[in-house]
């Protein structure tokens, strides 16, 4: 019961997640350059609408997987504002981007800019924690919705009384 229950949770925490970085830097874009359709059908170097609208549906796919992990690794929610389970992720987070970081450096042999990738780092993250922490409330809530759908249902089928004639 519970895989199914982190199975729809994780759908539907990558959709909100990938919603709220794709549809707001879009937007952005669009303002930026102008028109929306005009600048993703044009053959130029404004492409990037169109870029981020193709890789919606690979954004989706890493996420899925990822929130899959987060919540199949960590405690059942209890509530839908658990400051301290999002703590915990973007931790986690931060070691596995900074690692990115320092490995990119040092394998490109750039180590002497390290205090700049670093505050770009810094930067991103702190952009990328914003649909991480809808990502895990939407989460949370859909796992506590379909938890509560359960209990009421199951509870419904003890309490039926069976069907006698007589």
């Amino acid at each position: 019961m519970r895989s199914w229950t982190l199975f729809f949770s994780a759908i539907f925490a990558s959709v909100t997640a990938v919603s709220s970085l794709v549809i707001p830097f879009c937007l952005f874009l669009s303002f930026y350059q102008g028109d929306l359709f005009v600048a993703a059908s044009e053959r130029t170097a404004y492409r990037g609408i169109e870029v981020m609208l193709y890789l919606t549906p690979f954004l989706i796919l890493i996420a899925f997987i990822s929130y899959w992990f987060i919540f199949r690794f960590l405690n059942a929610p209890k509530k839908l504002f658990e400051i301290q389970r999002f703590f915990k992720v973007i931790r986690l987070f931060a070691l596995f981007w900074f690692f990115l970081i320092f490995l990119f450096q040092f394998l490109d042999g750039r180590m002497g800019e390290i205090a700049e990738s670093v505050l770009f780092g810094i930067i991103s993250l702190s952009i990328f924690s914003i649909p991480l922490l809808i990502g895990i409330w939407s989460g949370n809530y859909m796992y506590l919705n379909t938890q509560k759908m359960i209990k009421i249902s199951l509870k419904s089928k003890l309490n039926k009384q069976p069907y006698h004639p007589l």
